[in-house]
């Protein structure tokens, strides 16, 4: 957990780039990069977080004149490639494209042996990625309201398939029906592909899909869109309602980014942050990131980074504790 104290020092790692114990520094900022950079990705090649991994590493390479090459380190949910990047060197030739999993939830979901608030320095935010309610387009649910209505007055007959304890497609499944007021019946899964099956074959009635994993599915005529936990509507699903419209402030949003490890110079740090920034504005890159379901997060750099980071834990602490989870 990350009290105030601690979230004032990740703060002040996050302006500065200072490791905490001022631990002697191994590259020059002037000389880096003198060689290429390993860009950590902790899931298989393939996937969302891949995707957008590939695509920053290919920016950076042509913006810092030298090669930043990915690495799939998959595992553990992440934690894997997260305790690598933590014991490397500060020096600029290690860097993280973390997810919330691996910074924000770790700490309530797994016995971690890295400090996500200590060990890491938050350089900027890259995309982010909304939940969608999603059901078969047979559903007797038409609309958001729909499902709230009969979700109050019939307790326990929904069912929500998720892809498994812990998961974000449980837990925001969880905060939502908990904000609507609804007692439904959570269906664990092996993973989101059995649960997103099951739901499109009608044994279960609803699952909250992120955007990228059932974007493929729009046109299909398959399935149906309640609403995206977004505070405004995506451009990828036209009309489709936001949550926040029935239930104010409701707002779950993954989120993909660049770190490194503490103590990476401060000069370092601001460059990686300045050519991420770039090209978050670039028309291209834009298009290619919203096509894949992506809202790209223009802005969200260092301090910035680690105050989003901050939000995530204290919207996920109280909800994880409803929900009885704990690390394991």
């Amino acid at each position: 957990m990350m009290n105030r104290r601690r979230f004032n020092q990740f703060l002040a790692i996050a302006a500065g780039g200072g490791a905490l114990g001022s631990l002697p520094l191994t590259v020059r900022a002037s000389n880096w990069p003198a060689r290429p950079v390993s860009l950590i990705i902790p899931y298989a090649p393939g996937g969302n977080t891949d995707f957008m991994a590939r695509l920053t590493a290919e920016w950076l390479s042509r913006a810092i004149n030298n090669s930043v090459v990915p690495e799939n380190r998959a595992g553990a949910g992440g934690i894997i490639a997260a305790n690598h990047v933590a014991r490397s060197p500060s020096d600029g030739y290690t860097l993280f494209f973390a997810t919330i999993t691996q910074i924000s939830l770790a700490p309530f979901l797994y016995k971690i042996q890295y400090d996500p608030f200590k060990d890491f320095v938050p350089i900027a935010n890259v995309g982010g990625n909304p939940l969608v309610l999603t059901v078969t387009s047979a559903s007797r649910f038409k609309s958001l309201e729909d499902l709230i209505a009969f979700g109050r007055a019939n307790p326990g007959k929904i069912t929500v398939g998720h892809a498994g304890v812990g998961s974000l497609s449980h837990l925001s499944a969880f905060i939502f029906l908990k904000r609507a007021g609804i007692e439904a019946t959570l269906v664990p899964y092996k993973g989101g592909g059995p649960a997103l099956a099951d739901m499109l074959g009608g044994h279960t009635d609803l699952y909250s899909a992120n955007i990228s994993e059932i974007m493929s599915h729009a046109s299909s005529g398959r399935v149906r869109f309640l609403g995206v936990s977004s505070l405004e509507p995506i451009p990828q699903l036209p009309g489709v309602p936001t949550i926040a419209s029935i239930i104010p402030g409701h707002q779950i949003e993954t989120w993909n980014g660049v770190v490194g490890p503490a103590g990476l110079p401060a000069a370092v740090v601001d460059r990686l942050a300045e050519e991420i920034s770039r090209m978050l504005k670039d028309a291209t890159v834009r298009e290619k990131l919203v096509g894949a379901g992506v809202l790209p997060q223009d802005g969200q750099v260092k301090q910035a980074f680690a105050e989003r980071i901050q939000r995530d834990v204290e919207l996920w602490r109280p909800m994880m504790e409803q929900a009885g989870i704990k690390p394991e």
